[in-house]
């Protein structure tokens, strides 16, 4: 409890410099609770221990950064196809959200990674319940951490061959927006590939570059580069978290 308390007075501190309300947010924030998660850090914390905390801190900045103006989030759990669970029965504010994750099972990561399933998942969800809103100015975001492949999502929920085209379409074509932000854990950020040569240190440095490539997906791109494109092409956020990172920083 010291660190969840820790982690939040250092959000309640940062978030106080936002002084100018933005437009109101609403969010799901989905979790990677796949077995690759139980990989141990070099300070024996596994990234799913890691992850629950990073959770903490985006929640919290979520609600409490001004410029984000988050009203009301969703925070789900994925592991293998169709185990897609809501941790807080549904959209509920600040307080709920801290208590759910508070109580979440630091070591509890097994399974599959069923990626695209919850993607689509965290789409679909947003505009069935806050589409009006999003018409009045409001905006949309999905924040999704993952330290691994998509390998397990049902064919018939955006998995397959084909599932960086279906995510993209969710995101990228139908209404009202929604905004892509990623987490990604992983031994060494350099071990994320390019896209191309022509934009290896745009990439490496320059997130909205990516935003400049085709938004269509018809050739696959290892699923880092993916989550970044598609965030940046989404006006969203990408973290990179090294497995030697220290304690969990902002988005």
């Amino acid at each position: 409890m010291k660190v969840l308390t820790g982690l939040l007075f250092g959000t309640l501190v940062s978030a106080s410099f936002s002084t100018l309300s933005a437009p109101e947010s609403y969010g799901i924030l989905f979790l990677d609770r796949s077995g690759s998660m139980m990989i141990k850090r070099p300070d024996n914390q596994s990234r799913c221990a890691f992850s629950k905390q990073q959770a903490i801190s985006k929640m919290s900045k979520f609600f409490l950064d001004s410029s984000i103006n988050g009203q009301k989030l969703n925070i789900k759990t994925f592991a293998s196809g169709g185990q897609i669970q809501s941790i807080t029965n549904g959209f509920v504010d600040f307080s709920s959200a801290f208590m759910a994750l508070s109580q979440l099972d630091g070591e509890g990561c097994t399974g599959m990674t069923a990626l695209a399933e919850a993607m689509c998942d965290g789409a679909d969800e947003l505009r069935l319940n806050y589409s009006v809103e999003a018409s009045q100015g409001a905006i949309l975001r999905v924040y999704g951490s993952t330290d691994g492949d998509e390998n397990h999502s049902p064919v018939s929920n955006c998995g397959g061959s084909g599932w960086q085209a279906e995510v993209a379409n969710k995101y990228l074509y139908e209404q009202p927006p929604v905004q892509f932000n990623a987490t990604i854990y992983t031994g060494t950020v350099q071990s994320i590939a390019n896209l191309n040569n022509k934009m290896d240190a745009a990439i490496a440095k320059d997130l909205p570059a990516y935003a400049l490539a085709p938004k269509h997906y018809a050739q696959s791109l290892p699923t880092f580069d993916f989550l970044k494109k598609l965030a940046a092409q989404t006006g969203g956020t990408v973290e990179e978290i090294s497995d030697n990172d220290g304690n969990p920083g902002e988005w």
